[in-house]
């Protein structure tokens, strides 16, 4: 059964539905839930599973999904459970903002209204689905700013799956816009004032 997106235009006002596939053929704005883990310096990163469609291998927001047209944010929350095993409510996430991301390639243009959330990670256990995610991998959130600002060619992480260190060049990462992470880390550093 064929996945059906809301689309809107680019102030977000609605304006029909679309077969997924075809949202990101035409390039339609429509909306997505992320999550990205955090604790103090850290920042977790999800590897995709080589058996994505988009992006296999690369290294991306901690759990995310689309909105189909008839679900809510609070659903989007399944997708933390969906790709990492790891049950939490809409409750237990910190809002951080609506934020525009935006990655154009060939033949995908995908414009997405992000309700973005954060979750202060407290260690728990990750299961992942094999066909979702590869790992999760904890990296420093000033060295992933520097990596994508393109002050940095490499970085290291600590895959949560071996506990082993892998590198990371800025080619491995899903290519969000420089303006998407820069709203991510804001967000971050504003939540760290919170919760000191």
């Amino acid at each position: 059964m064929k996945e059906h997106l809301t689309i809107f235009d680019e102030n977000h006002r609605k304006i029909g539905e679309k077969e997924r596939d075809q949202v990101h053929l035409d390039g339609d704005w429509h909306e997505t839930f992320h999550c990205w883990f955090w604790k103090e310096d850290l920042i977790y990163l999800q590897r995709r599973s080589m058996e994505k469609q988009d992006f296999p291998g690369k290294y991306d927001i901690t759990a995310a999904g689309h909105l189909a047209t008839d679900e809510t944010i609070a659903n989007g929350v399944r997708e933390i459970e969906e790709e990492l095993g790891l049950s939490l409510t809409l409750e237990q996430l910190t809002f951080m903002g609506i934020f525009e991301d935006v990655i154009e390639l060939d033949e995908f243009l995908d414009r997405e209204f992000a309700h973005t959330y954060c979750y202060l990670y407290h260690g728990e256990p990750i299961h992942f689905d094999d066909q979702e995610v590869m790992d999760v991998v904890a990296v420093q959130r000033n060295e992933l700013r520097s990596l994508t600002e393109g002050c940095m060619c490499t970085i290291e992480g600590c895959s949560l799956m071996t506990n082993h260190l892998v590198q990371i060049t800025q080619a491995d990462l899903v290519a969000h816009r420089l303006t998407y992470w820069q709203n991510i880390f804001e967000s971050l550093t504003r939540m760290d004032a919170l919760n000191r």
